[in-house]
């Protein structure tokens, strides 16, 4: 809209010649004020009946922060829709009684364009009974291809009914094929599956060398950490855990009966690092790339990792690695640019709260919520811990400061167990909201805390030019036990839908019902028009100022969002000043951009 405060222009009212006709000089004045006032009224009137031309719009502003976030009413609206549209699913978490500590951290979900028709299709992870003789006939992992909207359970037709232990999943193009692979984590062994024509999956685990053995594997992702074209795994690790070590010690809830081990029982893991040797193989390298971290008094890993997320936090030009760790600090992984990692955690603020204490951390991700410089840093926690928002207002030197308090996510948070966290643009304002799966980990946790429960509410927190505040609404009030959190948009309208997996529990699918807003959504492509660029990223210039965006970030808590990057362009229709910097540094500028789908191919 055009300014509606315009600089005044009229001098002062009194003459410098004649002290005695001042009264006069006032009526004149008065007169002009009253005819100028008019001629705006009149421009105002009309101008509000013409829409903006947005070929003016070049290159907005940094949003200004001084806003009271309940000036601005909520226009984000889900409906939950998971059985409506076809996914029949339960979590399977392999309770038997005995409170194993995984029965209560899975698990995880992924969207992917499986088939290459378009629509985003659908892999949920399961668990399984802790019996072999069970896994025989037992539960399986579950699929569903996506058909206009609505699903289909084809997890037998594509090769995934499996039963394992299963945690979290990611998904990558590993062969460069153009088709996405999907990598899977669990306690005991981990699965790759090659993505075989668009029509069924074929485990490669053993050939590629990425199975781990005995050990809890979290969150991952696909990266290419050295440039060279090809795509490297990195794999998290818990803790060293069996149900003998976990049976051995005594769990409860003071004097009631047994109850979940915190990771402070445990001894911490390191990660794996797998280097893509091409062929489909891989081979490990993690410690003697700098992803080791060891305590130098008793030679323990230190990570209790869960989550990751990748970013670029010193904007090099090279992906860094961070990493939420459960009851001990938290990791960032400086790429040094030569195939190596520096772990700079603590010097950069990430390590700690404000009060030099480790925390609960769960699920993480990354954006730039104020479509400026600054970059945000956002982590789920534990019960009684609010969600930490580390903030770095220098892209060159950056030091993050936990601003949850201050940008309105602190107090609203602390009484959430957070596991799935993820940024997404829900209203398609162009700002990045925050969207949150909450569940404790203790089903008994109410019968000694009265604030806590078991099953807790979904949150979305919608940005405000740097604000936020919770959204309230029917479905996403409805207490579930969440834990992983993945975004698309399956409906094919423009906005971005989210799934919410439920530990022992049935699935949550949250249909974005926003109105008004416009999005443009691009589909990048390298040169053969196949593969996707891993890495690339993209500007872009609006109402809301610059907005950035990454391809394959990851985030969130053991799983996997669609790769097909949204901007919201709220009431514009056309985005401008396009800039798309391809993983091989070469930019491309694209002046205008009208709203809707693009697939932009790498040079044309």
């Amino acid at each position: 809209m055009p300014d509606r405060n315009p600089p005044s222009t009229s001098s002062s009212p009194e003459s410098e010649s004649d002290v005695e006709d001042r009264s006069i000089a006032k009526l004149v004045v008065l007169s002009l004020t009253l005819v100028l006032a008019a001629a705006i009224g009149l421009w105002f009137f009309y101008s509000e009946d013409q829409e903006s031309p947005v070929t003016e719009v070049h290159q907005a502003q940094a949003p200004h922060l001084d806003v009271d976030p309940q000036e601005t009413p909520n226009v984000m609206e889900f409906r939950e829709e998971a059985r409506e549209r076809g996914i029949i699913f339960t979590h399977c978490n392999g309770a038997q009684g005995q409170k194993l500590l995984p029965e209560t951290m899975g698990s995880g979900a992924a969207f992917l364009d499986f088939d290459g028709d378009g629509d985003q299709d659908l892999m949920l992870v399961n668990s399984a009974p802790w019996g072999e003789e069970q896994r025989l006939s037992g539960p399986t992992q579950a699929f569903f291809v996506n058909v206009g909207g609505r699903f289909v359970d084809r997890t037998k037709e594509v090769g995934l009914a499996l039963c394992f232990y299963g945690m979290g999943v990611t998904v990558g193009d590993y062969d460069g094929d153009g088709r996405p692979d999907l990598f899977v984590t669990a306690v005991g062994d981990n699965h790759l599956f090659r993505n075989v024509d668009g029509n069924r999956f074929e485990e490669v685990t053993d050939v590629a060398g990425v199975g781990g053995g005995d050990h809890w594997s979290t969150g991952a992702a696909f990266l290419d950490h050295d440039k060279d074209g090809d795509l490297d795994l990195f794999v998290l690790n818990y803790v060293v855990w069996s149900a003998k070590i976990d049976l051995a010690q005594d769990f409860s809830l003071g004097s009631l009966a047994r109850a979940f081990g915190p990771p402070t029982a445990f001894a911490g893991e390191q990660p794996f690092f797998y280097e893509n040797l091409g062929g489909g193989r891989f081979r490990e390298i993690g410690e003697s790339i700098g992803l080791h971290v060891t305590n130098a008094a008793t030679k323990v890993a230190v990570g209790k990792s869960l989550a990751l997320s990748l970013t670029d936090f010193n904007q090099d030009g090279h992906i860094d690695i961070v990493v939420a760790n459960d009851t001990v600090r938290n990791f960032a992984f400086k790429n040094t640019g030569k195939g190596s990692f520096e772990e700079v955690g603590i010097s950069l603020g990430l390590a700690f709260d404000e009060n030099g204490n480790a925390r609960g951390a769960m699920g993480m991700d990354t954006a730039r919520f104020k479509n400026d410089s600054a970059s945000a840093i956002a982590v789920g926690n534990f019960a009684n811990e609010m969600t930490a928002f580390y903030v770095s207002d220098d892209p060159l030197d950056p030091l993050f400061i936990d601003e949850a308090t201050a940008v309105g996510i602190g107090a609203p948070s602390r009484d959430s167990l957070s596991f799935g966290l993820l940024f997404f643009d829900g209203d398609l304002d162009g700002f990045s909201d925050l969207a949150v799966a909450n569940g404790h980990v203790e089903p008994d946790i109410s019968r000694v805390q009265a604030s806590q429960s078991h099953a807790q509410a979904f949150d979305i927190f919608r940005n405000n030019k740097g604000r936020f505040q919770r959204l309230r609404g029917e479905d996403i009030e409805k207490k579930f036990v969440g834990r992983g959190l993945a975004a698309a948009d399956i409906d094919g309208d423009g906005d971005i839908d989210l799934l919410a997996t439920a530990n022992g529990g049935r699935p949550r699918l949250f249909i974005n019902n926003q109105q008004g807003g416009r999005s443009l959504r691009l589909d990048l492509r390298l040169e053969d028009g196949k593969r996707l660029p891993w890495g690339a990223t993209v500007e872009i210039s609006t109402e809301a100022g610059r907005q950035f965006r990454r391809l394959g970030v990851s985030g969130s808590y053991l799983s996997f969002s669609e790769q097909i990057l949204t901007f919201g362009l709220g009431t514009m229709k056309v985005a401008h000043e396009v800039r798309i910097t391809w993983p091989d540094g070469k930019v491309q500028s694209i002046r205008t951009l009208s709203a809707g789908f693009h697939r932009v191919v790498q040079g044309q």
